[in-house]
């Protein structure tokens, strides 16, 4: 009998040595909480012109807009959906989205996460936003799967 324990002991070492052959990781940052309600920050300090006196807060992250700490790098491989696949999940043909297969040890179990891709034949990073479910799958935690739209809305 085929047990998650059997599985995992067989089909994680190959993916151990599989993820990092194939040149693209992906940093997971969790991302920046904004407050629900407008109204639970304080007023803006404004002088008599209505210019803002206090100065916004530097993001922490600029290279990396809305990303908040960084849950490390993990191996990865990321493929842009066609327009075939994304007809198949009734998503606009415009919106660039992108299939992404994770290592099993990436912290994905939790929403509101922001992943950036880097390595492989990308020409540079590549920040996405899972747009449904991270699946682990088979329920196995032998790999991560997810769909994601890619923040600034370019193709590779």
């Amino acid at each position: 009998m085929l047990t998650t324990a059997r599985l995992q002991n067989v089909t994680r070492p190959v993916l151990d040595r599989l993820f990092p052959a194939l040149g693209q990781t992906v940093e997971v940052f969790r991302a920046q909480v904004r407050p629900a309600d407008p109204g639970a920050l304080p007023p803006p300090e404004l002088d008599e012109t209505g210019m803002s006196v206090t100065p916004h807060p530097a993001d922490p992250t600029p290279a990396t807009p809305g990303a908040g700490g960084s849950l490390g790098s993990f191996p990865c491989i990321a493929a842009q959906l066609d327009a075939k696949d994304k007809a198949e999940l009734g998503a606009d043909t415009a919106v660039p989205l992108w299939e992404v297969y994770v290592h099993w040890s990436a912290p994905l179990h939790e929403p509101g996460l922001l992943l950036v891709i880097s390595g492989g034949e990308l020409p540079g990073p590549l920040a996405l936003a899972p747009v449904g479910d991270v699946v682990d799958e088979g329920t196995q935690r032998v790999a991560w799967i997810l769909t994601a739209r890619a923040t600034e809305g370019r193709n590779a």
